[in-house]
């Protein structure tokens, strides 16, 4: 809420206006409760000039300073009026919605209670308390909370820190945005229930804080006897792909062609695989070469060379059917993990840099660079005409 509104409730041809006066006995009217003119018999809650109740046919109706030239008002006559008319509301009726209480921790929620109305035993205005001055202060029982209604600018810090250090419950109800044709009885629900209003302070949420701490221990602790065997299994799975010596007979293929810097490219998520990066990179190329060099339309996607994989029994499901949080742990864990799915696009990715590989759109689809495709047909005329 920025400082310069003061909301449409109070806007008069780009400046404010007046709808709440006060009575000869301090109280405050609305505009709609009074008679027009001199005979309304308020003043204006922010400077004390007398006020003319203006409800013509022509502009809208408001209180007019009586004197001025076109009976503007004060600048603090609006904020003085809405402020008085709120806390008197809430001192007569003692009800207040109060908003829901919770901290969110991720996807963890803690929740104090629900936002609903609760009534009150008594309500004093604008008493000293410790260094401060709240506009309300009602009372439940033994237990008090402050009440801070916000018409041109929000509880400031200094304010907001005086309240922490007395650990005292403390709400804040904006009254900045409110229609300047509001109803007296539209008025009260607005400061009473429908207004926005959220939660300056509360001592619950220290209870909230420890809660969702050790909700958080313990959902580690969890997540760590989880992790710990899928890093041992991931960690076996590159070793033995480092030791593995047996080739599938893609890789020969590529190989043969002189395109051997295609494969055995290590990426996150090698682990994976149940087979090296150079096999299960060769399986992939291998077909899409074939097409291309007879000059078909050929592409690499992501999608289908994932299913290639898998119906070559090549993907190891314990590690693509894990969580995100065991994926997040397992990536910390300095194994260098992905899903597979990442892994081919990452090596993917890597062969375009090397220009090996043409991306053909965002979504995932590459081609081979037209003169890795030619270099290939050179390499096998060669071989031909040398049998």
């Amino acid at each position: 809420m920025e400082a310069s509104l003061l909301s449409s409730f109070a806007c008069h041809d780009g400046q404010e206006s007046l709808v709440l006066g006060q009575r000869p006995d301090g109280s405050i009217a609305h505009l709609s409760e009074v008679p027009r003119g001199t005979a309304c018999e308020c003043i204006c809650p922010g400077c004390g000039a007398p006020l003319v109740a203006r409800k013509g046919e022509v502009q809208h109706h408001h209180f007019g300073h009586q004197g001025t030239e076109d009976g503007r008002p004060c600048n603090t006559g609006p904020e003085t009026a809405l402020h008085k008319f709120a806390k008197e509301v809430l001192e007569q009726k003692l009800q207040l919605f109060l908003p829901t209480l919770d901290l969110w921790d991720g996807s963890e929620r803690w929740v104090g209670f629900e936002g609903k109305s609760y009534e009150f035993d008594a309500a004093v205005l604008e008493n000293r308390l410790g260094e401060i001055i709240p506009d309300v202060v009602v009372r439940k029982g033994n237990r008090d909370l402050i009440v801070e209604f916000a018409v041109t600018h929000e509880c400031g810090p200094a304010k907001i820190a005086q309240i922490v250090d007395m650990d005292i419950s403390a709400i804040e109800v904006d009254l900045s945005r409110l229609p300047r044709d509001i109803s007296r009885e539209g008025l009260e629900d607005a400061i009473l229930h429908a207004a926005p209003r959220k939660w300056i302070h509360n001592p619950r949420t220290r209870e909230g804080q420890r809660e969702l701490e050790t909700r958080r221990r313990r959902l580690a602790d969890t997540l760590s006897r989880q992790v710990s065997p899928l890093v041992k299994a991931y960690r076996a799975a590159l070793e033995s792909h480092r030791t593995s010596r047996n080739a599938c007979l893609a890789v020969g293929r590529i190989e043969s062609d002189g395109t051997e810097r295609a494969i055995g490219h290590d990426v996150p998520g090698s682990g994976c695989f149940k087979v090296p990066p150079r096999d299960w990179q060769a399986t992939i190329v291998s077909g899409v070469i074939e097409q291309a060099v007879v000059g078909r339309s050929a592409h690499i996607t992501v999608k289908e060379a994932l299913r290639k994989l898998k119906d070559r029994g090549w993907i190891n499901f314990r590690f693509s059917r894990i969580s995100e949080d065991q994926a997040a742990a397992l990536r910390e864990s300095l194994v260098q993990f992905e899903f597979p799915e990442f892994a081919i696009q990452a090596w993917a990715t890597a062969l375009s840099r090397q220009s090996i590989l043409v991306p053909v759109s965002s979504t995932g689809r590459w081609i081979f660079h037209p003169m890795i495709v030619k270099e290939i047909q050179s390499k096998r005329r060669a071989n031909q005409q040398s049998r």
